[in-house]
């Protein structure tokens, strides 16, 4: 190994190049702090190569898949086959176009891009190993974004998130255990696209409504929801999987078992304990609200840090740590984080539940408005609900939760209602586009009070609760 003769001096480093690393790179950046972003495979990190990305040029497949059974109540004779390599391919296009994307963000930027592997050597000094060469730089600060990683397991045929969805072949059959956002995507998005999916999952942890009607897509879908506790995995040729229920045992068998298990922070090979910082025994990092460490010139963000392992809350940390670094004061609150689910239609979930905000003391009053009822979700052919839980006594928004086509792009839409302490008359005033599902959130709110313009009174009376 070559060593480099001489520390290099840097203002601000950046350790990982996935959302949380580059979007506090360029923020910085753009805020005037001179940055080096230090990434040990490719920028876009996990999220862009092997995760989010890849998952959801997937689900978007499998959704495409799913409107052609549509096309032919508009006309249109097309039979639906499908090329899973020609998917992969595509997918491979995706993500290499928006990796390129990223490289030239952090060109454009001015971003000194180091690829190596970095570990600390003091509480301001880094050593790089590139190969065969190891440099070191000394830093005045430095924002920790390494990211997090799925558990390695012990056969090619079981499968962590990420290699699902590096599968070159489309399997005849896979058995999923999970009750995450992941494995309910994977479930409906192989489903959709031709493999026998047996899911394996008890609860959604989804508020009631949602969980209900997940549980029909599944059935309509023909998807094989099984309930119970795994006893026995087993490989030979296939995975068998074991299953006991109430004293029945059941056994399911495929080429592939993918297993949603909780995600491991890149933390462990940094060096962090001989520096003194301080760490969770999950190996997460405790910091403040900015991100600031034990140590003051040390920061964090994403999934090294204690939270849900989402791009949305990383790429919100960095851009507030980044602002906190250049000498700004960003707002430390806490905003909210929307749970998305890519399945087949798509769910959100933003605030509270029913249930939590009962549990929390709130005088609670509930709407909800079918999607069915509205204009532009017929025209689709589509389905679901928009429900929104309010406090009947001060009107303040507490969550909304939704079942059904467009409610990803309306999730920016109801977390700015939330943040704006949006009361129920708020929601009410804006004037929507018609025809639009935009429209529906309106009717959800407006079902609060019993006018709701395309329910039924009796409808309304089924749905809301005060």
């Amino acid at each position: 190994m070559v060593v480099g003769e001489l520390t290099q001096e840097r203002d601000l480093l950046i350790l990982g190049g996935g959302p949380a690393g580059y979007t506090a790179a360029i923020r910085a950046s753009q805020l005037g702090r001179k940055v080096t972003l230090i990434e040990q495979a490719q920028l876009g990190g996990l999220c862009l190569n092997k995760g989010c990305i890849p998952s959801k040029v997937v689900a978007h497949a499998a959704e495409v898949k799913q409107q052609m059974n549509h096309l032919t109540a508009l006309g249109f004779s097309i039979e639906p086959t499908h090329d899973f390599n020609q998917l992969v391919k595509y997918r491979d296009g995706i993500v290499h176009q928006l990796r390129t994307g990223v490289e030239a963000l952090c060109q454009a930027n001015a971003i000194e891009y180091i690829q190596g592997t970095a570990s600390f050597l003091a509480d301001d000094r880094i050593g790089v190993e590139q190969g065969h060469q190891f440099d070191t730089y000394r830093f005045n600060d430095v924002v920790i974004a390494t990211g997090s990683h799925s558990l390695q397991q012990t056969s090619p045929l079981l499968l962590n998130a990420e290699q699902l969805y590096q599968l070159t072949d489309l399997p005849d059959r896979l058995v999923i255990i999970g009750q995450d956002y992941i494995a309910i995507e994977a479930a409906m998005s192989f489903q959709a696209l031709g493999t026998q999916v047996t899911l394996i999952a008890d609860a959604f942890q989804l508020d009631p409504s949602l969980d209900k009607e997940l549980r029909r897509l599944f059935k309509k879908q023909k998807i094989r929801l099984v309930t119970g506790i795994v006893t026995a995995i087993e490989t030979t040729d296939e995975v068998t999987v074991t299953v006991v229920k109430e004293g029945q045992e059941t056994t399911w068998t495929a080429p592939f078992l993918f297993h949603s298990l909780p995600r491991i922070p890149n933390t462990l090979e940094l060096g962090l304990e001989r520096i003194g910082v301080t760490m969770a025994e999950d190996g997460t990092i405790p910091v403040d609200p900015f991100g600031q460490t034990s140590r003051s010139h040390i920061y964090a963000i994403g999934d090294v840090t204690p939270g849900p392992p989402l791009a949305t809350r990383a790429i919100h940390e960095a851009k507030r740590t980044a602002e906190q670094l250049a000498g700004q004061s960003p707002d430390p609150t806490m905003p909210y984080y929307p749970t998305v689910i890519r399945s087949l239609p798509p769910i959100v979930s933003i605030g509270l539940t029913e249930q939590a905000a009962t549990d929390a003391g709130h005088a609670v009053r509930v709407g909800q408005f079918a999607l069915n009822a509205n204009g532009a979700t017929t025209i689709e052919a589509g389905s679901g609900f928009v429900k929104v839980v309010t406090d009947a006594t001060t009107s303040l928004l507490l969550g909304v939760h939704m079942i059904g086509e467009g409610s990803v792009e309306l999730a920016g839409t109801f977390a700015q209602a939330l943040e704006m302490a949006a009361k129920e008359e708020d929601v009410r005033f804006p004037v929507m586009p018609h025809p639009s599902r935009n429209e529906a959130w309106t009717e959800a709110i407006e079902s609060l009070v019993g006018q709701a313009i395309h329910l039924s009174p009796r409808q309304q009376a089924i749905l809301t609760k005060s």
